[in-house]
């Protein structure tokens, strides 16, 4: 919230004022010109995005990847997917919500960080043990007959890789607990995109570039022979005349 306020205040002097030309003076009064109280914020060392609507529609929708490339091209992006722990404790639900977060790491190829909220109602214990270990995952499993359970037993030893290479932290937003940890591992995700995620970013934008770049002079040549096979037959039906 604190993060949120400073960004708004950094958007103009309006935004930190009552609005209209009466915010002005009550701006300057308070200290100095608007100019210098926006000089005088700090600089930003988060700044979290959440995006709208439904997973299926931001991920897989063009203007969700576009967002995703420019905050990623400009900035050190993690991808944080938030689970609800107290849900996630029916194994079945827990591997939907594993699924969500692989489909989303493989489309938005960023490093991501699993944060479990909810901690103060049900610890994230349990998740860690099944992520680590699948077959606590089965013994969880063992009572459901239903065919998703059967499907998850699947699944478990699938993702047994991607749990490997994946931050998880356990956060309580009404009770603060896990906070400090949560940003550590958003430190080190960060650490992650610039060593690993950077370069291949940079890869693809360069290979897209050379497609754009390819594709334009496509065009330029079709267009260039077209205009010569019109020379050609207006110069032909001028001499059978």
């Amino acid at each position: 919230a604190a993060q949120g306020e400073q960004g708004r205040e950094e958007a103009g002097p309006s935004e930190s004022s009552s609005g209209g030309e009466a915010g002005e003076p009550a701006a300057q009064g308070a200290g100095g010109s608007a100019d210098a109280q926006q000089q005088q914020q700090p600089p930003l060392e988060y700044v979290l995005v959440d995006t709208p609507g439904q997973i299926e529609i931001f991920t897989w929708s063009a203007s969700g990847g576009i967002i995703t490339e420019l905050l990623a091209s400009s900035f050190a992006t993690v991808v944080c997917f938030v689970v609800d722990t107290p849900r996630c404790a029916e194994p079945t639900v827990f591997m939907s919500n594993m699924l969500y977060a692989l489909s989303i790491l493989y489309k938005a190829k960023l490093p991501m960080l699993l944060a479990f909220n909810k901690t103060d109602v049900t610890p994230h214990q349990f998740a860690v043990e099944w992520m680590g270990d699948f077959e606590a995952f089965h013994e969880a499993l063992e009572s459901d007959g239903s065919y998703q359970a059967s499907l998850s037993r699947s699944m478990c030893l699938v993702l047994e890789e991607f749990y490997s290479g994946l931050k998880h932290v356990g956060v309580s937003a009404v009770t603060g607990e896990g906070l400090d940890g949560f940003f550590a591992a958003v430190d080190a995700a960060a650490e992650e995109y610039w060593t690993t995620y950077r370069p291949e970013l940079e890869k693809r934008i360069e290979e897209k570039k050379e497609e754009q770049a390819k594709a334009q002079q496509r065009e330029v040549e079709r267009l260039k022979k077209d205009l010569s096979d019109d020379r050609r037959r207006a110069g032909a039906g001028a001499a059978e005349e």
